[in-house]
């Protein structure tokens, strides 16, 4: 009975203060990287994001009005052939 106390202390007993320090720290460096990330989306990612969609907006409403320019001079630019019909 003592023998199996021995070794069961000296397995745990001796590398436990290690082993909590070692998944301590790595938890804290997982917490640190997932800041970092949550970081820099939102100060990096989400406003380049904004000043994107606002540029594209300014874009498309731009590229609209010279098409609705160009529509309304009432000139169709088609080709048409015409076909007789042959009785």
């Amino acid at each position: 009975m003592r023998m199996t106390y021995i070794v069961h202390a000296a397995r745990t007993g001796r590398n436990q203060p290690w082993n909590t320090l070692l998944r301590l720290v790595a938890a804290l460096a997982a917490a640190l990287v997932l800041l970092v990330a949550a970081f820099i989306g939102l100060v990096v990612v989400l406003p380049l994001l904004f000043i994107g969609g606002i540029a594209l907006h300014f874009y498309i409403r731009r590229k609209l009005r010279q098409a609705q320019s160009k529509a309304d001079d009432g000139v169709i630019d088609a080709e048409y052939t015409v076909i007789e019909r042959r009785e």
